[in-house]
């Protein structure tokens, strides 16, 4: 859950909605013919899922009885859990594979440090029902605490105390690891290494890895059918981390006209990520955009006063350009747009390039696809079926 190449024609947020627009065609399209292994596995959430709350799945881990519900986060890779809450743990940080690691989540700070072990995770249903199993590396969390160094000089913090209270996350992300997630690797991502679904075991080659996020439930394996209507942009291959994609790129235009008149870029090129662990938005532009902020206690540290986005302030957000996206997120800060989040955090700078967290407001009206096989982003209109039955 966290926290930069087109240059594009001047927009307005007049539509304040999540709309679609023509497919980038020049890009090319991916082929999902040939497999139909696929699999729904419905939010532990009772009702369809409005992102004002996170989504969250039903899962337990090798060795133990309880069934878990954990929020759904992709903004971050990995599952994280207690190491005391880890059946056999010292024995399985001996087993082939395992080794030391951390997981940090940049907009909170928090930094946990442990050993990733491999384990067995079994999702479920609503009811409770096992649907599919996958097998990764998870982190017992041995020690946890606010680390602000890490995001400065990556200092560890190792005077850092035993969890204060129970670990529990699923991040299912991709392309994250520069923010300061180096481990949050694709083998660590229990919806792309799933072994088994409705009991039947997966045979290599058999399913397209990825996923799509609807209302009520996450679709696992893409196929033709489950995949139709969607619109795609590709995506650039992460050159260190082989297997894993960066996030999408796109551009956000802030008071477009204000800006225009001010001599300034009027859609800026930026990396996009659609986090459903957060109902913020954090978004970095360079100094020339100008806009106006109010101070309020940040979502995700209420103790803490940051600068937001002022009302009547104008955002889109275009994947992957303004020309020809696949999507527009656009919403005027205060209207009450289903899409818009909970506020926006600006940041005017040229020391970091230019990137739009969107929080998870953006899926209200869009459902969001992931190829991570032939590196793929896919939008459609919500809803998406399943989880409905």
């Amino acid at each position: 859950m966290r926290l930069s190449r087109r240059t594009s024609r001047s927009v307005t947020a007049a539509g304040l909605a999540l709309v679609a627009a023509a497919p980038a065609l020049a890009q090319g399209l991916p082929n999902y013919g040939g497999t139909d292994a696929t699999q729904c596995i419905p939010f532990a959430n009772f009702q369809p899922v409005s992102f004002t709350d996170p989504p969250m799945l039903n899962f337990s881990i090798a060795g133990d009885s309880t069934v878990h519900t954990v929020t759904m986060d992709t903004g971050s890779v990995g599952v994280a859990i207690s190491a005391i809450n880890i059946p056999n743990y010292d024995r399985l940080k001996t087993a082939p594979g395992a080794k030391p690691g951390t997981q940090f989540l940049s907009s909170s700070k928090v930094l946990w440090v442990g050993t990733w072990v491999p384990m067995t995770v079994t999702l479920y249903d609503r009811g409770k029902k096992a649907v599919a199993t996958s097998q990764v590396f998870i982190l017992g969390v041995e020690k946890s605490g606010r680390c602000d160094s890490y995001q400065t000089d990556q200092q560890i913090c190792p005077d850092l105390p035993p969890p204060a209270k129970p670990v529990l996350y699923m991040g299912v992300g991709f392309g994250q690891e520069a923010d300061f997630q180096p481990q949050g690797t694709p083998d660590k991502n229990v919806l792309l290494n799933l072994r088994s679904m409705n009991g039947q075991p997966v045979a290599d080659g058999s399913m397209n890895q990825g996923y799509i996020i609807g209302r009520q439930g996450v679709q696992v394996g893409l196929t033709a059918a489950n995949t139709a209507g969607f619109r795609f942009t590709k995506l650039e291959p992460y050159a260190q981390y082989p297997g894993d994609w960066m996030m999408p790129r796109g551009c956000i235009a802030v008071n477009p006209e204000e800006n225009r008149d001010a001599g300034g870029p009027i859609c800026t090129p930026a990396n996009i990520l659609v986090d459903t662990g957060i109902p913020q938005s954090y978004m970095t532009v360079p100094p020339a955009i100008k806009f106006d902020t109010i101070q309020q206690p940040d979502k995700s540290e209420p103790n803490k006063t940051v600068g937001v986005l002022a009302p009547r302030t104008s955002v889109a957000v275009h994947i992957p350009d303004a020309a020809n996206p696949i999507a527009t997120d656009a919403f005027i800060v205060g209207s009450g747009a289903p899409n818009e989040p909970e506020q926006v955090i600006p940041w005017g700078t040229d020391k970091r390039p230019p990137f739009i967290n969107t929080g998870r407001h953006f899926l209200r009206q869009s459902q969001f696809l992931y190829d991570a096989k032939q590196g793929y982003v896919g939008m459609k209109d919500q809803p998406n079926p399943c989880g409905e039955h």
